[in-house]
């Protein structure tokens, strides 16, 4: 989460916090209520792939925004990324496809 904080410019806001890092802007929400959001089998998979995590929350600006964000503060940590569209990728794999595949969209 610091990394994140230290990332750009950091306000905090009342709903979601605003991160603004070059002409890209993001929400962030590092509360627990994102963990609300989830199925119990999406809880449980993410217990057995993890254990006890940090939830984080990102609103984004557009696609190159979040994956320069993504590269700049995923390498060396261990977590999922949750898609959104029924994925949830690990870290080291949503990098891994980022060097390979620089235009990868996860939304299509």
């Amino acid at each position: 989460m610091s990394r994140l904080r230290d990332a750009g410019t950091y306000e905090p806001k009342p709903l979601f916090d605003r991160l603004t890092v070059g002409e890209c802007w993001y929400g962030v929400d590092l509360s627990v209520d994102v963990v609300e959001e989830y199925e119990q089998d999406e809880l449980d998979e993410i217990d057995e792939r993890l254990g006890e995590f940090d939830p984080v929350s990102l609103e984004y600006s557009g696609v190159p925004c979040i994956r320069a964000l993504l590269q700049a503060l995923l390498p060396g940590l261990t977590g999922l990324l949750d898609t959104n569209f029924g994925e949830l990728i690990g870290f080291d794999e949503v990098l891994s496809r980022f060097a390979a595949e620089p235009d990868w969209d996860w939304r299509v």
